[in-house]
C-alpha cells in the first residue's frame, strides 16, 4: 500500500507559462472524464514506469471508478476497520500499534483509510466481474503445472548467512542502501544454518530470497535483525501433494486476471475516447 506522495514542481519565471500549460492539458477524455498531462507525468515519475504505461494505467483507474459507480459498490467504516486489524495482525501488532507506526511514517491516516476504502470497493467490484465466469481447474492443469515448473518446489534445507543485528533498524536500512558501511553497534555473525532449526516463516523468508540479496527487517528476540544470503544448499523437491492447494490458489489467481483483463479491455473497446495530446 502506497500513499499518494506529494510532488515539488520547481520552475524558472521564464519557463512558468510553458509548464503550467503542461499541467492544464488534456491528454485523453475517457467518457467525458479528462486525464491530464500532469496526472500522466506524475504517475510516470512517482511509479518509475513510461508515460504510456502510465497513461492506460490511469485510463483503467476511470473504466474502474465509473464501474464502481455504476454497481453501486461501496465500503463502510467496519470493512476499513476490519481490514487494517487483519492486516495488523499479519505484522504482529495490534491496530492501535499499526497506526502509530504508519504516522511515525509521516502517513495520515485519514489517506490511508481512504485508499484501503477504494481497495475494498475495487476488490468488491473485480469479485463481481469474475465470481460466475471461472471454469474449474483440474487436477490435471495442477498436475502439469507441477511437472513443468519443478525449480518453483525446489527448496533449501541449509542456508550459509550472514546475520545483521542492532539497536536501530535504521542501521540495518543503510546497511541495505550500501552493503560496504560498517556503522558502529551493528553485530554481525556467519553462520551455516540447517532449515531443521528454523520456525516455518523464517525458513519461507529465507528460501523465498535470492542469492546474494538482503531478507526484510526482523524483530527477533526484541532486537532489529536481517540476513544476508550467501548460498542455499541441500535442494529438495516438495511433494505434490504439499503444493497442490498453494499451486490450485496460482492458477486461480492467473485466471481471475485473465477475465479481468478481458472485462476491462471490452469496457475500453466499448468506451468513447478522444485522445486530445498523447504523453511524450
Amino acid at each position: 500500500m502506497k500513499i499518494v506522495s506529494r510532488i515539488l514542481l520547481t520552475a524558472s519565471l521564464s519557463a512558468t507559462f510553458a509548464f503550467s500549460g503542461i499541467i492544464s492539458g488534456v491528454s485523453v477524455i475517457i467518457n467525458d472524464e479528462p486525464i491530464t498531462l500532469y496526472e500522466v507525468y506524475k504517475y510516470s515519475e512517482q511509479y518509475k514506469v513510461s508515460r504510456k504505461e502510465s497513461l492506460n494505467i490511469l485510463v483503467k483507474q476511470k473504466l474502474e471508478k465509473s464501474q464502481i459507480k455504476k454497481l453501486r459498490i461501496n465500503a463502510d467504516l467496519f470493512e476499513v476497520d476490519t481490514y487494517i486489524e487483519n492486516l495488523a495482525n499479519k505484522n504482529g501488532l495490534s491496530q492501535y500499534e499499526f497506526l502509530n507506526m504508519l504516522k511515525s511514517k509521516n502517513i495520515k491516516i485519514d489517506e490511508y483509510k481512504k485508499e484501503i476504502k477504494d481497495k475494498i470497493k475495487k476488490d468488491k467490484l473485480y469479485r463481481s466481474i469474475y465470481s460466475d465466469k471461472l471454469k474449474t481447474i483440474e487436477d490435471k492443469e495442477i498436475e502439469k503445472f507441477y511437472k513443468e515448473n519443478p525449480s518453483e518446489f525446489k527448496i533449501a534445507n541449509s542456508f550459509n548467512l550472514t546475520i545483521y543485528t542492532a539497536q536501530n533498524p535504521n542501521d540495518l536500512k543503510a546497511i541495505q542502501n550500501n552493503p560496504m558501511l560498517q556503522p558502529a553497534g551493528i553485530k554481525i555473525e556467519n553462520r551455516l544454518v540447517k532449515a531443521e532449526t528454523l520456525n516455518n516463516k523464517l525458513k519461507a523468508l529465507l528460501n523465498g530470497t535470492k542469492e546474494g540479496r538482503f531478507t526484510q527487517i526482523l524483530n527477533i528476540q526484541n532486537r532489529p535483525t536481517m540476513f544476508y544470503i550467501k548460498k542455499k544448499k541441500d535442494f529438495v523437491m516438495l511433494a505434490y501433494k504439499d503444493v497442490k492447494k498453494s499451486i490450485y490458489r496460482v492458477l486461480s489467481k492467473q485466471k481471475e486476471n485473465e477475465v479481468v483483463k478481458d472485462y476491462f479491455e471490452k469496457l475500453k473497446s466499448s468506451a468513447t475516447i478522444k485522445v486530445v495530446r498523447s504523453p511524450s
